[in-house]
């Protein structure tokens, strides 16, 4: 006997038999088979056949929805061992339990669960890089969800939408990690995870101005020092500087010699820099007073740079940091040395001339604009007797004309 079966494509026919002995019946449709006794002719309803096997399967299938990822649920969390290992998995059909926190600062909704406890104190970093959604990353220590204590979160990484968290790890504690999907308020990420955890043993190296309290202390109205921030960290309280994620970060500080405008910047330092300039004496009274991401990120200078009124006497708290965890060594150059221009002059044949005043020895750009939003440069020069006599020939060309020097480091 045959019976026809409807498919997504339309109707197929497989193949069902009744073979009967002695009293018991094998009835069998596809690979589904399953035995009864029957004392008369064998009758089989084909309609009750199809609707027990869509019963069958339909309830398979909703049991495998309902399971979700093994480590979907905190009491489930999968573990993790070493100080450098990659784990992987799926928070696809993953929920959120009652009293979960907000990993990475969004609601998210289909997180699952990690525990790794720290074989020794060390630096660890985790991140997300390689999973195919946007991720939330929450790490915390805690045994129960109700006693979870947040020591590191984060949503996008840099640039990134996969996340970076970073902290100090206290040996023989279990830190529990979550990763859940990015929620926009209509739909939760979800997808393939990829998990990689580094832990850097202790003892590690840090750069003495890694701490505030130990910031190296500079002077005098123009300097050039170089520094490294590889395994600076992040303190407790400390600002966002730029208003960027960043956690190796060190710290100078500098007394105003003088009165005068002062140009700050991390120009040829090898890596993503940071910088924010404060004032205060203490990392919870701190004001900012200027601070810089990208110096010109269109034409790819990642090193920063700031500008700012300083009165003698006046004392700033100076930091480099590196974008998204970057780091290696700075070249940080501070210049409060005043340079101006004077006695102006148009002359006959249409250009136009003034002098340079500055530091002795010193390059100064020299730079024009018709109407203050776009500057172009004039001349490039070395001031080699501490005042010159510049003079543009291209004024001939405009009604208008403003120029600027700029102290070059």
């Amino acid at each position: 006997m045959s019976a026809g079966c409807r498919t997504k494509h339309g109707w197929s026919i497989r193949a069902y038999s009744i073979q009967q002995f002695s009293g018991l019946t094998v009835q069998r449709f596809g690979s589904l088979a399953w035995a009864s006794v029957v004392t008369g002719p064998a009758a089989v309803s084909l309609h009750a056949l199809l609707v027990l096997l869509a019963t069958q399967v339909l309830t398979r299938y909703r049991a495998d929805a309902a399971a979700g990822p093994a480590n979907d649920s905190f009491t489930n969390r999968a573990p993790i061992t070493g100080t450098n290992t990659t784990v992987t998995g799926s928070n696809t059909g993953a929920g959120r339990e009652t009293g979960e926190p907000r990993h990475g600062g969004n609601n998210g909704g289909k997180s699952v669960w990690w525990r790794w406890t720290a074989p020794t104190n060390g630096d660890v970093v985790i991140t997300t890089d390689g999973s195919d959604f946007d991720t939330l990353l929450g790490t915390y220590t805690g045994s129960t969800l109700s006693t979870l204590q947040l020591v590191a979160g984060n949503d996008d990484r840099g640039i990134q939408v996969t996340s970076r968290v970073r902290f100090q790890a206290t040996q023989d504690i279990e830190y529990q990690i979550a990763v859940d999907g990015y929620n926009d308020g209509t739909n939760v990420d979800s997808g393939s995870i990829t998990l990689s955890l580094v832990c850097v043993c202790e003892p590690i190296v840090r750069p003495p101005n890694d701490n505030f309290t130990n910031r190296t202390v500079l002077s005098g109205p123009a300097l050039v020092t170089t520094a490294s921030n590889v395994e600076a960290t992040r303190e407790a309280g400390e600002p966002l500087h730029s208003a960027k994620m960043g956690d190796t970060s060190v710290w100078w500080s500098w007394t105003a010699p003088l009165t005068a405008p002062v140009t700050v910047t991390t120009a040829t330092s090898t890596f993503d820099t940071l910088l924010a300039v404060y004032k205060g004496d203490s990392l919870a009274n701190l004001i900012e007073v200027a601070s810089s991401d990208d110096q010109d990120p269109d034409a790819g200078i990642l090193t920063s740079l700031v500008t700012f009124n300083a009165t003698a006497g006046d004392t700033f708290q100076i930091a480099v940091d590196g974008f998204d965890g970057a780091s290696g060594q700075i070249s940080l150059h501070l210049d409060s040395v005043l340079v101006s221009l004077s006695d102006p002059q148009s002359l006959l044949d249409g250009s136009f001339q003034f002098i340079l005043a500055g530091p002795v020895g010193r390059t100064c750009q020299i730079e024009a604009t018709a109407g203050l939003d776009a500057w172009t440069s004039v001349a490039t020069l070395v001031n080699t007797n501490g005042t010159m006599v510049v003079t543009d020939s291209l004024a001939t060309n405009f009604s208008q004309r403003l120029y600027r020097a700029l102290l070059k480091p």
